[in-house]
């Protein structure tokens, strides 16, 4: 890959400063790392979702028998699972991470909907748990405005290298996408996000409504809080989209909580639902973004009568109700309702220790 760039041709309708942002990619970026480390939690959740039963990926005795220092990851999981940016916060670290330059050509031609059509890729060395890949990419070449059968747009073709940390090279992957769906086939399409390393992805979780930012951390001591308090009202879009994320973050692949079919057909409900767990870290965060992290959660207690479903709202809403001292810890007693548009859904108590300001250093 030569990082001289410089790209044969670039759409003529695009204001100059696009176009020579579009030229910019055609540079080798910068290597930037990962933020994930290959794990043996990656490489099992990949095999257990494909079924893939390979003694390299999942027995460290057997890699190491055949000359590897640990358990390998599969080849193709180095192209999203090993080195795909977190969506939240974003940016992260204050700053803006390097993004597939895929969604960056997207918005700036103006064609919120790409998909690929073409891909190979060249494996070079294998990955193993405890490697920390880096990717350098450009943009290789823009066709001319073609019309498909799924609408107007343009194929772009990219280059993305993945090396290890010690400088060898892992793979080279070549793409082609094409994007399309400009808003009447004009060649700028204004995005409704601008946040998280998808606007697609952002568009559908209502990013705009969650604000992609974490909220400032509290510091509420236990003398500040009185009964009768009412706690901020945390509202969390839920939607399809959503209900795959936490299906995968809490490992419950109940198909009521990620198939639509399942959960009408089977669960008697409008459509998926949130599952235990994501309620329960919906509330202990509902309390702690009013706390502050130095509050800690000393008992949480989730009614289960009635669904969040996908396309509802979660609306979170709190109240304390007592406030006492137990030996050392300072505790507040809320008392925490989820509902929805159409009403009470859950209903919660917490228990929270907060710091004391006659324990403060």
């Amino acid at each position: 890959m030569s990082d001289e760039g410089g790209l044969d041709y670039v759409p003529e309708y695009l204001p100059e400063e696009t176009r020579q942002r579009l030229v910019g990619l055609s540079r080798e970026s910068e290597r930037e790392a990962s933020p994930v480390e290959v794990s043996e939690y990656l490489i099992q959740h990949w095999c257990e979702t494909l079924e893939d039963g390979n003694p390299l990926y999942l027995d460290e005795d057997y890699a190491r028998s055949r000359g590897f220092g640990g358990r390998v990851a599969p080849p193709a999981s180095v192209m999203t699972t090993l080195t795909m940016p977190f969506r939240w916060p974003w940016p992260p670290a204050g700053r803006e991470p390097q993004r597939h330059i895929h969604y960056e050509i997207k918005e700036l031609l103006g064609l919120p909907v790409g998909i690929i059509s073409d891909i190979e890729v060249e494996y070079s060395a294998p990955v193993e748990v405890g490697d920390r890949i880096s990717i350098s990419q450009r943009l290789v070449s823009i066709s001319e405005r073609k019309e498909t059968r799924l609408g107007e747009g343009h194929f772009w073709t990219m280059d993305r290298l993945y090396w290890k940390q010690d400088g060898s090279l892992v793979a080279r992957e070549r793409m082609t996408a094409f994007g399309y769906g400009a808003n009447e086939g004009s060649a700028s399409s204004p995005q409704k996000v601008s946040g998280g390393w998808s606007p697609a992805v952002e568009e559908v979780l209502d990013g705009e409504r969650t604000g992609y930012q974490p909220v400032a951390p509290a510091g509420l001591c236990w003398e500040d809080v009185r009964e009768g308090e009412e706690l901020p009202v945390l509202t969390m879009p839920i939607n399809m989209t959503r209900c795959v994320y936490l299906a995968s973050a809490t490992r419950d692949f109940s198909p009521q909580h990620s198939n639509p079919d399942y959960a009408k057909g089977r669960s008697r409900t409008k459509d998926v639902f949130v599952n235990t767990p994501f309620n329960m870290g919906m509330v202990s965060r509902f309390v702690t973004d009013w706390a502050g992290p130095e509050a800690t959660i000393r008992r949480l207690k989730v009614g289960m009568r009635g669904n969040v479903c996908a396309g509802d709202d979660m609306i979170i809403t709190g109240t304390v109700i007592g406030k006492r001292q137990d030996g050392e810890d300072h505790l507040a007693d809320v008392e925490v309702v989820i509902s929805t548009q159409d009403g009470p859904m859950t209903p919660c108590s917490v228990t929270v220790a907060l710091p004391s300001r006659g324990n403060l250093v």
